[in-house]
């Protein structure tokens, strides 16, 4: 079967490392890019995350992804502790690779952060997206969780945490890189679960709406997407778990990429009809 992710295109079949071009901006860089791929990651995740994300997609995309304070290189810092600084931050950081077509993916508290850097770059800038992609999370004008995560005591939330594929074994047996990361977990699932909706007219860009097959999300929870967007939303379901972007499919990959609004280039010697 082939792993092409667009007709014409075809991804990296190895790894791939990021560049570092700030603090904020990890990127693997393309000379046939067309678009970018501008990526945000869940709560406690870093850059790296999205490294099979940029393994798979064609040589037409440009997959850049954000560093937020707190993680992997950047653990010394402080964690982010307001959305609305974060969010400033991020937008600005990214403003520099905007000059070409962009598409905005960000994987569950990750797409809450998407839609507002959306929003900002949309104001500030007057430079929109040109699609937002939203992994495995409800609309934001959805009700805070019942059951917020951030209250449970250490073992629980690591457990939750880990059940829905988000704490690799090799992670979970290692003691001491737990007790680095936990802090950093409750610090993220406590600001995003407190994110709290404020309404502004809807995106004048399409938002595309991913479920895994297996996730903790139901279409229902991402149906109120639709109101966020005055063009239209796409919902997908691919293979995969709550956190199926970290063992991305071949096959989840091509749909996604499916949703890039810049078309590749005809083949070589194939001219259009």
């Amino acid at each position: 079967m082939s792993t092409d992710t667009h007709a014409g295109a075809s991804p990296r079949s190895g790894p791939v490392s990021f560049t570092m071009d700030s603090p904020w901006v990890r990127r693997v860089p393309r000379e046939q890019a067309r678009v970018r791929l501008i990526c945000l990651p869940f709560a406690g995740g870093g850059a790296s995350v999205y490294q099979r994300t940029a393994a798979l997609m064609p040589s037409w995309v440009e997959t850049l992804t954000v560093q937020l304070p707190g993680r992997e290189d950047r653990s010394r810092e402080e964690p982010p502790a307001r959305i609305e600084t974060l969010v400033t931050a991020c937008s600005i950081a990214l403003r520099p690779y905007t000059t070409m077509p962009y598409v905005l993916y960000g994987h569950c508290a990750g797409g809450l952060l998407a839609y507002e850097i959306a929003h900002e770059m949309g104001r500030r800038f007057g430079t929109w997206p040109q699609r937002l992609i939203v992994g495995e999370q409800p609309a934001p004008q959805a009700p805070p969780p019942a059951e917020p995560l951030h209250l449970l005591p250490d073992e629980e939330l690591l457990a939750t945490v880990r059940e829905r594929g988000g704490l690799p074994d090799a992670v979970a047996r290692n003691a001491p890189l737990l007790d680095m990361l936990l802090p950093l977990l409750r610090s993220d699932f406590e600001l995003w679960e407190n994110y709290r909706h404020r309404p502004r007219p809807p995106l004048p860009v399409p938002i595309t709406t991913v479920r895994g097959l297996t996730g903790s999300v139901d279409e229902s929870d991402l149906a109120g997407w639709a109101a966020q967007t005055a063009v239209g939303r796409t919902g997908l379901s691919v293979e995969g778990g709550h956190y199926f972007v970290v063992g991305l499919t071949p096959e989840a990959a091509r749909e996604i990429g499916g949703q890039l609004a810049v078309e590749p280039p005809a083949p070589a010697g194939r001219t259009s009809s």
